[in-house]
């Protein structure tokens, strides 16, 4: 297996560009979002972890976690979410690296998808790093657009996180995601033409 990271800022599409990648090259995906509440389930470490720490009280009436009741709580104390951060973290990345792990010298391609492939050093579970690269101003007007967010709060979101030099100096290469849909593919096809890709 091919194993492909791909990162971006809030609001640089980066799950479209992973899913469309599966689409396109019948790809597998491993989405961290995604990967963190299949950690987080009932009788898994990981959500005893976060009961232990959190309390019984954001457990719903079926034993699992309310996402809701956690992200009332982590999205008005940044100290609760580092410590969330710290327990579900280290289960999805292990979680991924035995998924790679099981399908070495399987073929195929696999996309992997975080906001944080660097701080978590996913990058070295990675054949290569993809950048999703958008403008400010754009990934303002789609995260007002698609999420309803203020021009405020996205640009708060925006400086709380890494610039995007600390990307485009680490990626492999970079994904333009600011034009058009059959843009984007362009994009995609000629990432894929690439010679550290010609032998997948």
């Amino acid at each position: 297996m091919y194993v492909i990271g791909l990162t971006g800022g809030v609001g640089s599409g980066k799950s479209y560009v992973a899913h469309r990648l599966s689409e396109m090259y019948d790809a597998e995906l491993l989405i961290a979002d995604e990967l963190g509440h299949v950690v987080m389930k009932k009788g898994t470490k990981c959500h005893e972890k976060i009961v232990k720490s959190f309390g019984k009280d954001i457990l719903g009436s079926d034993g699992e976690i309310d996402r809701k009741k956690m992200a009332d709580i982590i999205f008005k104390d940044n100290e609760a979410r580092k410590r969330l951060d710290d327990i579900v973290h280290p289960e999805v990345i292990e979680y991924v690296a035995q998924y790679i792990d099981e399908r070495k010298g399987m073929d195929g391609i696999i996309i992997f998808e975080t906001a944080i492939m660097y701080e978590c050093k996913c990058d070295q579970l990675c054949d290569e790093v993809w950048y999703v690269y958008v403008p400010a101003d754009i990934r303002i007007k789609r995260l007002s657009d698609n999420r309803g967010y203020s021009v405020e709060k996205s640009r708060a979101i925006i400086a709380n996180q890494k610039p995007d030099e600390f990307f485009t100096e680490k990626a492999d290469r970079i994904i333009k995601n600011d034009g058009s849909f059959e843009e984007l593919d362009k994009e995609l096809r000629e990432a894929f033409s690439i010679e550290q890709l010609s032998t997948i």
